[in-house]
């Protein structure tokens, strides 16, 4: 399978580029892409926390999709599922091990 195909819609997020650019430090100490004020993009062994993860799922003061200055992410396209974001949430639980 081509690279596009594999990763389905992430294809064509918006910021794929940047998510694709990034080292695992800056994945795992960086700031989230395009935003005016500077936001950890996750906290290692806190998901609850993490940026990414209250982006994904529409929470939180900035991205909650009602009350939020930011809104949900992806902005456009489809939603990552529960069983992804489960996924992300267990690996930054367990400290973004490489």
């Amino acid at each position: 399978m081509d690279d596009n195909h594999e990763m389905g819609t992430m294809a064509r997020a918006p910021h794929r580029d940047f998510w694709n650019s990034l080292t695992y430090e800056e994945f795992t100490e960086g700031l989230m892409p395009h935003l005016k004020i500077p936001l950890p993009i996750l906290v290692k062994g806190n998901s609850a926390a993490s940026n990414l993860i209250l982006s994904l799922r529409g929470e939180g003061s900035l991205f909650d999709p009602k009350t939020g200055k930011i809104g949900p992410m992806p902005l456009h396209g489809t939603r990552f599922t529960e069983e992804q974001i489960r996924e992300l949430t267990d690996w930054i639980d367990a400290g973004c091990p490489k």
